[in-house]
């Protein structure tokens, strides 16, 4: 079933129905409950591989083989969206990313909250990190595929992962947030007052 052109999940104990964008439940005896939101990855398999070796995967549906560089051909049509706090929806534009650089980018955001969001073109992952580490807010700059360095302390730190592999903060991790890979226009549908940022912002 859809909603708004979106996915609607149920859950097989109650039979309610949720929202995957809001992580909400719309109708059923848990009508209004949210569920917990967790950080999660979205990129080629050979990309997870790389970072995640010993990963064993499930079999995906048929349409998996829909996902992969050729979808994100159009990148005006998507958004990577996130919800500062429960209250505020921001987003930044696909479009946005790509026109900063033709296959990597970092973009540093201070509007709402100081993160840090990253996009692989080759394995079309995502990410979206706290850039305050120990009472310092750090600023990133793309350094190679995959690889971010922080103008602080000259460490280098993984764009997918968000850990430190090289430099004086070795081994320390950024702090994962939830954001989301979403059509634009069902981005704005859920989240009609969110916000549109840009590199800068």
């Amino acid at each position: 079933m859809l909603w708004n052109r979106s996915l609607v999940m149920v859950d097989k104990e109650t039979n309610t129905l949720w929202s995957h964008l809001l992580g909400k439940a719309m109708s059923g005896p848990l009508k209004g409950t949210r569920l917990e939101s967790i950080p999660s990855t979205m990129m080629t398999w050979k990309a997870w591989k790389e970072e995640y070796p010993e990963t064993t995967v499930i079999r995906l549906a048929r349409t998996s083989r829909n996902y992969d560089r050729r979808f994100y051909s159009r990148p005006a049509d998507f958004v990577i969206g996130w919800v500062h706090e429960g209250e505020q929806a921001y987003a930044v534009g696909l479009d946005e990313i790509f026109r900063q650089n033709l296959l990597h980018k970092v973009i540093n955001l201070s509007e709402g909250a100081n993160v840090v969001v990253t996009f692989d073109r080759a394995s079309t992952g995502a990410g979206l990190f706290c850039r305050d580490l120990d009472g310092q807010t750090l600023h990133f700059e793309y350094d190679s595929p995959s690889r971010m360095t922080d103008s602080s302390t000259g460490s280098k730190w993984n764009t997918r992962t968000g850990t430190a592999i090289e430099g004086p903060l070795t081994g320390r991790q950024l702090k994962p947030l939830v954001g989301i890979m979403s059509y634009a226009k069902s981005w704005r549908k859920f989240h009609p007052d969110y916000r549109l940022l840009k590199a800068g912002d």
